[in-house]
């Protein structure tokens, strides 16, 4: 039988074993698993691939892969500002990169100001154009039909009256038109881009390979240009921006900016829009690593009033280092709480004051109570008990009235009929004692009375 035994704790050992191999070979297994992160990924409307949206955007994403744990874009491949705008409302991307003055819908919120787009009208130094009344008869390269840069020449050339057939265009893209004006196929190339867009930056370079010498025009009405249009602003280009020598531009001229705006669909989530935006200005410095457009990444300016609102996600961030109600108004809830305490501090004690008070009432009549039980147990006449029971009707009816008028607790007056109670049973019982003792006492004498003898 004890053999039995261990043979059979010992098969309980080892299945108990087996069994916690198991049991951790589960765990272990399912440790990956539940360790893996679900990522929450928002698409972005970036612009034409290439263009300086792109660009920053890629770069961002980047970034946000780096630094988030929880956060990943995607940048896809758009059209226009227009374009992104509509892609949002339809639900195909979550974010978008777009011009200030792309119309507002309800759907959009925005996010931060990404960099400003310049007016940029670069001539051939020999093609004779100084201003922008200067275009007139000369052949100029114009972005590709439908674009916000298209559509920006043409406001630009109806505040100079400039009519479409005063000069000879030809839209085309930026890679063409640097083509075109190295060649000497145009005299002048328009694009509204940022200072450091790469497309730019080419045509520049590839002119002085070919020895052809440009030059920008300067934009002399850019204040009364953005009067009329607010999106718009007056900025300047300094000279040298784009060569020290000879120095491209050649002086400091003027030239109206548009801003570039990162916005997001409204009804995205505000922690995922605020960890994004917390990004974009925490991890500022990588970002200027990888591209020199991510140093003019700003705050919208709300004091000046914004075209699109703000998101909540990004408001939050924004504003995450503001006081709050209570610390903003940390001295007067200070002041305030303190005389609430003192008002309420007051209050109790006047409240323990006259329950002080109404105890000592309810107190002065049970004395009352206790002299008068005294004075009936040394009572030697039903005349004095009755004095005694008139007397305790009078002190119960002064309780009751003291009691409606809240001169006496409920509590003073519960241990006061108790007492009145004791006291009128010991009258009660006086009178019974007293009454007793008298009729013994006629008795006696009738004895006596009637039978002398006995008495003696």
């Amino acid at each position: 039988m004890a053999g039995e035994r261990e043979g059979f704790s010992r098969r309980l050992a080892f299945a108990a074993l087996i069994g916690l191999a198991i049991g951790t070979a589960v765990v272990l297994a399912a440790v990956p698993f539940s360790n893996k992160t679900e990522f929450q990924r928002l698409t972005v409307a970036a612009g034409p691939r290439g263009s300086d949206a792109y660009q920053l955007l890629s770069e961002i994403a980047e970034v946000v892969e780096r630094h988030s744990e929880t956060l990943r874009l995607t940048v896809r491949e758009s059209g226009g500002s227009s374009e992104n705008v509509g892609m949002i409302r339809a639900g195909t991307v979550d974010l978008a990169a777009v011009h200030a003055d792309t119309p507002a819908v309800n759907v959009i919120r925005l996010i931060s100001h990404l960099y400003k787009d310049y007016f940029q009208l670069i001539a051939r130094d020999k093609a004779g154009i100084s201003g922008i009344r200067d275009l007139v008869g000369k052949r100029i390269a114009l972005p590709p039909f439908g674009t916000d840069e298209f559509r920006a020449f043409w406001m630009l050339a109806r505040h100079y009256d400039l009519a479409v057939d005063d000069f000879r265009w030809k839209a085309m893209s930026l890679r063409e038109a640097t083509e075109a004006i190295a060649k000497n196929q145009v005299d002048a190339v328009f694009a509204l881009r940022s200072l450091h867009d790469r497309l730019i930056l080419h045509l520049i370079s590839n002119a002085g390979l070919v020895g052809t010498q440009l030059a920008y025009v300067p934009i002399d009405q850019t204040r009364a240009i953005a009067i009329n249009r607010p999106f718009l602003d007056a900025s300047v280009i300094v000279k040298g921006a784009f060569d020290g020598d000879p120095p491209l531009p050649a002086t400091d001229i003027q030239a109206p900016t548009i801003e570039r705006l990162l916005v997001a669909r409204a009804d995205l989530d505000p922690m995922a829009i605020r960890e994004l935006t917390g990004i974009l200005f925490e991890q500022r410095l990588d970002l200027i690593v990888r591209t020199p457009l991510a140093d003019e990444i700003a705050i919208p300016d709300a004091s000046i009033g914004l075209s699109v609102p703000l998101h909540d996600g990004a408001d939050a961030y924004y504003r995450r280092d503001e006081p709050s109600f209570i610390q903003e108004n940390a001295e007067p809830l200070a002041l305030l709480v303190t005389v609430i305490a003192m008002v309420m501090s007051a209050g109790f004690a006047l409240r323990a004051r006259l329950v002080a008070n109404r105890k000592n009432r309810a107190d002065s009549y049970n004395y009352q109570l206790l002299a008068l039980a005294n004075e009936a147990r040394d009572a030697e006449s039903v005349e004095t008990l009755d004095k005694c029971r008139d007397s305790l009707h009078e002190i119960r009816e002064s309780v009751v009235v003291a009691l409606d008028t809240d001169d006496v607790t409920e509590e003073g007056f519960q241990s006061f009929a108790f007492l009145w109670d004791s006291v009128r049973i010991g009258i009660d019982q006086r009178r019974a004692e007293i009454g007793s003792g008298h009729a013994a006492g006629e008795m006696r004498k009738q004895i006596a009375t009637r039978h002398p003898e006995t008495a003696q």
